[in-house]
């Protein structure tokens, strides 16, 4: 398959883990890099409620799923179970963020203790569990302002319970490390890649966004649950919220956006940072059905597992021959890495149907394959934005010039239709980066974009996909 998307690189955790694991001394520590107002209790849960939220919430149901509505009375976020992780002292971080990734916009202050935490969210309208890593800085003075939320929304790891970025040692490194910056991080592991037993009983519904969004909320609303034995030392959090993902992250990064003011309108958000995201999801599901390319396989996965979520499992013969229809899901599900079975699927006849490759010239007409595509798109979807945004929020669209999994061009073309529609957006290419590169080798200005919206900074809209700059950390 395909490389897995990756927020950063794997080269993150260059040094020896255990050399991470080791209590370094606590050290004198700066006010976070934020001017956020007094804490307040974290608020409870506000889903829909208005007549114009509503309106998804009572019918959240597409392309020919069973209906069904979002629960409004389920303790969404609470804790179910709890374990605790990895401690990481700040000196640690700092030499791991210096060796592989340069100089940051901010120091890190603090240490930080990451752990794993089962919560209640919904799937379809049902109670489900699903779990979320969160980085907690451990020695934050009393004085200090309340820390805002980093969500960290992961790339593609796989597809089934136990592939999520709580169950990674790169990933925890890259969540402390940020957490050390003066947030409190969560990184959920979306439904479906659930870190605890029992298992989900599903795939993760792949590129869906309504379900990923949820869940991913869910976990935020866990701050107002944690248990005494979390809350370590005199860390307080805020209800602000800055989000950035990678790749199929930056995808659910955009549908944060999307969905917040009808499933979470108790939240603040700041700002997002959306890296490399296959924001046009019909665009990029027609370059992968036209010639096979790199995500071509991504096209499959997302077919293969998230034909499940919509109800179409048993209609999988009619995008895959035989026997991949029934091959295909059973190795999403079997590791978090199926590409030893999509690596021996070279060519697009040995793949898909030929009448669903024929129909790919007009993909969005054909049901319910086109819907689920068009449905999931943030330049295609019925779901109307109707987010209210202040002066200084803004989301930062992030591409790469060498992008050979993410098309850019089709992506250059979605940043700038989603912005002339509304959305306040600025554009950032990142000359000669790769997909994985592009957030790497941006980390800086994303750092500083965060900041900045935390700040209170106003958001200049700017709507034009400029050409490809020298990203800070380009390497």
């Amino acid at each position: 398959m395909s490389q897995t998307f990756r927020i950063l690189t794997r080269a993150l955790v260059a040094l020896p883990v255990l050399s991470m694991l080791v209590t370094g001394c606590t050290e004198d520590t700066a006010t976070p890099p934020n001017n956020l107002a007094p804490a307040k209790e974290f608020p409870d849960a506000e889903i829909a409620g208005t007549p114009e939220t509503d309106s998804l919430a009572d019918a959240p149901a597409q392309c020919g799923q069973d209906d069904f509505v979002w629960n409004h009375d389920l303790d969404v976020g609470k804790v179910t179970n709890l374990q605790t992780k990895n401690f990481y002292a700040k000196g640690i971080l700092e030499a791991l963020v210096n060796e592989n990734l340069g100089t940051l916009p901010y120091p890190l202050q603090y240490d930080v203790r990451n752990h794993v935490v089962t919560y209640v969210t919904q799937d379809r309208g049902v109670e489900v569990e699903a779990t979320a890593l969160i980085s907690w800085p451990t020695n934050v003075p009393p004085e200090a302002e309340a820390l805002p939320t980093l969500v960290f929304l992961h790339g593609t790891s796989g597809f089934t319970d136990g592939c999520g970025p709580s169950g990674s040692t790169e990933d925890g490194v890259l969540a402390a490390a940020l957490a050390s910056l003066g947030y409190v991080v969560v990184a959920p592991d979306y439904i479906g890649l659930k870190n605890d037993s029992p298992s989900t009983g599903f795939l993760h519904p792949y590129l869906a966004g309504q379900p990923t969004a949820i869940a991913s909320f869910d976990a935020i609303r866990t701050l107002g649950h944690l248990p005494d034995e979390l809350r370590e030392g005199d860390a307080r959090v805020s209800n602000r919220v800055v989000v950035v993902g990678g790749s199929q992250g930056g995808h659910a990064a955009l549908w944060f956006d999307r969905l917040a003011p009808y499933y979470a309108r108790e939240l603040e958000i700041a700002g997002i940072a959306a890296t490399v995201p296959p924001a046009d999801l019909v665009g990029q599901t027609k370059l992968g059905l036209s010639t096979y390319r790199d995500s071509t396989a991504n096209v499959a996965a997302f077919y293969g597992a998230t034909s499940q979520w919509y109800g179409h499992q048993d209609k999988l013969s009619e995008v895959f021959r035989s026997p991949i229809e029934k091959e295909l899901p059973i190795a999403l599900g079997a590791s978090c890495d199926p590409g030893i079975v999509l690596d021996i699927l070279t060519t697009l006849e040995l793949i898909f149907q030929p009448e669903f490759l024929s129909a790919a010239a007009t993909f969005p007409n054909l049901n319910p394959w086109g819907c689920m595509a068009t449905e999931n798109g943030l330049t295609t979807t019925s779901i109307p934005r109707i987010q209210k945004d202040s002066a200084s929020y803004g989301i930062l669209f992030i591409t790469g010039e060498s992008d050979t999994l993410v098309d850019t061009p089709t992506e250059r073309a979605s940043f700038e239709t989603l912005c002339n529609a509304g959305m306040p957006m600025q554009y950032l290419e990142c000359a000669g980066a790769s997909h994985t590169q592009a957030t790497a080798w941006a980390i800086p200005e994303i750092l500083t974009f965060l900041h900045e919206r935390l700040e209170g900074k106003e958001f200049v809209k700017q709507c034009t996909a400029g050409a490809p700059t020298t990203c800070s950390a380009t390497k």
